[in-house]
Formats: structure tokens, sequence, C-alpha cells
């Protein structure tokens, strides 16, 4: 037996002889382990020397869209809305466990910005350098299948901004959320600093922004996208005080 990324124990089967596909068949995948590091997704993604990270291509295409829709709403979300990962992480945790059963479906809207792991300053540094490689190697994974995906960059302290832009395009448009960066100065500060690195290294054409605006930034090459989580809560809240 051996746990599965979310901690689950599963039974390791043996490795089947006949080369795979990155498209596997149902009756197949279900049948194989989860298991990070001897995954098929490892097999269908080119990685770079730093870190071993995942290669993802640039997308130089700003989309045009009306709204955002969680991961965890895409099977009702419109077709001409964003796809993001902007929640917890166990709310997406069916597609880190199975990226090829949302293969076909993301391909319906409009993008797809990669999955936002938790990077936390009380975090591990080895578990926010795995969740570093897992938002890459399935945003490749998916991007490699046809999926319209944009890279999602993401990062904490000052000892994870490497780690973070390893893998990444330059002179792409590129995702990047500020939610929780008002918490305190520390972590205003933190994600300034990073947001400013990760600009100087990428050289992004684009900027999809997601949470509030951060004085620093750089508007002019900025969308700010709909908070939709908050959105919901708001309108859960007024129909609670309307009964």
């Amino acid at each position: 037996m051996i746990l599965d990324l979310f901690g689950n124990l599963e039974e390791i089967k043996p490795k089947p002889t006949k080369k795979q596909k990155c498209k596997l068949a149902k009756s197949h995948y279900r049948a194989r382990i989860n298991s990070f590091y001897q995954s098929d997704i490892e097999r269908c993604i080119e990685t770079i020397s730093i870190y071993d990270m995942p290669v993802v291509k640039a997308n130089t295409i700003i989309p045009q869209f009306t709204s955002t829709t969680p991961f965890d709403r895409v099977k009702t979300g419109p077709n001409d809305s964003i796809v993001v990962f902007y929640t917890h992480d166990n709310r997406f945790a069916p597609a880190l466990n199975h990226p090829w059963d949302y293969i076909e479906l993301l391909k319906s809207f409009v993008g797809v910005i990669g999955p936002d792991l938790s990077q936390y300053n009380d975090m591990n540094y080895a578990i926010r350098l795995h969740n570093s490689y897992w938002n890459k190697a399935i945003t490749a994974y998916w991007q490699n299948n046809g999926v319209n995906m944009y890279p999602n960059v993401t990062w904490n302290l000052p000892n994870s901004y490497e780690y973070s832009a390893a893998g990444f395009p330059k002179h792409s448009v590129i995702a990047i959320n500020s939610i929780g960066a008002l918490n305190s100065n520390f972590t205003k500060s933190s994600w300034l600093n990073g947001y400013n690195y990760m600009v100087k290294e990428l050289q992004p054409i684009w900027i999809l922004r997601y949470g509030p605006k951060i004085n620093g930034e750089i508007e002019e090459i900025s969308s700010y996208l709909p908070n939709v989580q908050l959105q919901i809560i708001q309108n859960y809240g007024r129909k609670r005080n309307r009964k």
C-alpha cells in the first residue's frame, strides 16, 4: 500500500508492459495508482534541469471572456468564461488525481488558468516545492492535450521565487492571484516583492489578475478577473437575510 497525494491508501498495481498514451482508457487508469512521481502524467510532459520543473509553453492570446468559473462548478459554468482554481485545494482534488477526466470538458471553455495549489508561509519547504511542481505538471499535461491553458504563477517567501518561476515561459499571458495578500504588512510586502521578481523574470505580455489590486503592480498590462467565490458567498448571505 502507498499514500496518494491526499493521504489515501492505494494499492500498488503492476505497471503495464504496453506503451501508454497520454490519454488513458477509463478501464486502465482506474486501476492505476495516483502516485505523484510514477504517474502517467510525467511521461507526457517535458522538464527542465532547474528543480526538475515541468515546462509550460507560452500562451500569447489574451482571452476574451464574460466571467470566471471556479473549477468545482465547471460542469455547469458558461463556456464563454475562463476556469479558475482559486479556492481550497480539496475542491479541485479530482482534477489532480484524474486530470484526464476533464480534458474534453475544459476544452469547451475560453481558457483555463492553471491549478493554484497552496503556497502558505508556514508550509514545509518541500511541500511548497511539491505543490509548485504539481501546478505546472497539470498545466503542461492539459496544455499538451489541447486545453487552452494560462500559467498560474504563485509564490510566498523569497526562497520560493526561483522555483516558482522555473518552468514557466517568458513573454506569455500569465495569471497571478493576490487573495490574502492584504492580511498584514508582511504578506503585502512579500507578495509585491514576488510580483516584481516574476515580472522581471518572466516578462509577461499580459497579466490576468485575480484578487484585490495592490499598489505597485503594473495595472496597464493587467485584466482584473471577478472573484466568483466571493460573489457566491455574498449572494448566499443576501438570501439568508431575506428569510
